[in-house]
């Protein structure tokens, strides 16, 4: 951002404040009152050094993540909120600078930036929301292959956060259903680590595990146009002890292909155009769910593989036998996470797929919480994919009040170098973390 522009930021901030502290009825005095704040920080030690001289390696990071977040009617039918972070981070340049644009051609985050910022207009039957907002879809406990279509920062990917798209949308209310149609008109990528980043892997880019190490990838950015535009139709609905729900995608794929660069030893990395249809269903049997969900994308012009990616699982919530051994509850979930390839792209244009860059491609995942009373909580969880890579994580969790939380966390990762989860094998980490929020 220039100096004029961060000028004029502040100065507005400014305004809008003594305008707040002018009238107590205001909206924007609401909006500053209404204003939540939570402070992440943690220290995580690494037992191991990477091997790469580039990489910061130290042997404890510390990260810490102030977020501001508020909303409040600006009348009867109209309401306005945002989410605001600050960031501190001890690694090599994870953070950098301040508010992206939203054009911009930059996959690291900023120190301070606004998660979401948007206006939302609410009628009897229909909704209107403009703005920067978060994007979920699926209904899967652990991970939903469907849930593509927001963003996230992973610049850690054992601490990853959620990030607001740039969208405009409408939502119909029908009974217990609703249809919504949005329209994202910036082609928007995931954050990824640095590349000073011990969580860059063993290649030059970190979404793909595999590839030649004297490879040089190129990212290719789409500009805001027309023909970028991504379009998202969904409808949900639910019914007694069912929820279920169907949308129809076109636009940017969230999976990158290589094709080829002007060079052997060049490639270009982009997200092609794509049309992808899914849905979805969740069953509740009394202390038992039951879902499954799948996603299939045809890519434009074969620029990639046409492929299904799908999942199925069940999670039991158990009192009796937890409160036989002590606890509030015990909540256990196993699901399966497939990825099946149907058709092949046109290899004349792509040197490599999505394939390698879909995540939890063929994985069994599960996960075990423990509730032990109001203060104290735990879980297990596994990841295992059949190419023979996995990662268990574990934890703890102490509340002595509503707005304070501190855990213990633990990841341990395993697999060849060149596997999704083995290229972190020297990632293994203890994690002491807090949460307060006021």
């Amino acid at each position: 951002m220039s100096k004029s522009l961060l000028s004029l930021h502040f100065a507005s901030c400014c305004l809008f404040s003594s305008l707040a502290f002018a009238a107590e009825e205001n909206p924007l005095t609401r909006f500053v009152n209404n204003v939540e704040y939570e402070l992440d920080s943690s220290a995580t030690g690494y037992f191991k050094k990477v091997e790469s001289n580039k990489a910061d390696n130290d042997d404890v990071a510390f990260l810490t993540r102030l977020t501001a977040k508020s909303k409040t009617q600006l009348n009867d039918s109209l309401s306005a909120g945002m989410e605001l972070y600050a960031n501190y981070s001890s690694q090599k340049q994870e953070y950098y600078g301040v508010f992206r644009n939203p054009d911009h051609q930059v996959r690291q985050p900023r120190i301070v930036d606004f998660n979401s910022a948007w206006l939302r207009y609410e009628a009897d039957d229909f909704e209107v929301l403009a703005g920067k907002d978060y994007l979920q879809t699926g209904l899967s406990e652990i991970y939903s292959p469907v849930d593509r279509f927001g963003l996230y920062n992973l610049t850690n990917p054992s601490q990853f956060y959620r990030t607001g798209v740039w969208q405009a949308g409408i939502k119909y209310f029908i009974d217990d259903d609703t249809v919504t149609f949005k329209v994202m008109p910036v082609t928007e990528k995931n954050l990824i680590p640095s590349p000073y980043s011990r969580w860059l892997g063993n290649t030059n880019d970190p979404e793909f595990a595999a590839l030649a190490a004297n490879l040089q990838v190129e990212e290719k950015f789409r500009p805001v146009r027309i023909e970028n535009t991504g379009y998202l139709l969904q409808y949900k609905g639910s019914r007694a002890g069912y929820d279920f729900f169907g949308l129809l995608h076109h636009g940017p794929s969230m999976y990158p292909t290589l094709t080829y660069g002007g060079q052997a030893n060049q490639a270009i990395k982009t997200e092609p155009l794509a049309t992808s249809i899914s849905t979805g269903i969740m069953k509740v049997l009394e202390e038992w769910k039951f879902y499954g969900e799948a996603i299939y994308q045809v890519a434009d012009n074969n620029t990639d593989e046409d492929f299904i990616r799908y999942s199925v699982g069940t999670s039991y919530n158990d009192s009796q036998l937890a409160n036989i051994l002590g606890f509030n509850q015990i909540t256990t979930t196993l699901q399966w996470s497939g990825d099946e390839s149907v058709n092949p792209a046109n290899t004349l244009k792509v040197a490599l797929t999505s394939r390698e860059a879909r995540p939890f491609r063929n994985t069994v995942l599960t996960k075990i919480e423990i509730e032990q009373n109001n203060e104290w909580g735990y879980y297990f969880s596994a990841a295992y994919n059949v190419e023979g890579n996995s990662a268990l994580a574990a934890g703890a969790q102490y509340k002595p009040t509503d707005n304070l939380s501190l855990r213990l966390e633990s990841t341990l990762f395993d697999g060849p170098k060149d596997t999704v989860f083995g290229r972190w094998d020297n990632n293994d980490l203890l994690r002491l973390r807090t949460i307060y929020k006021f």
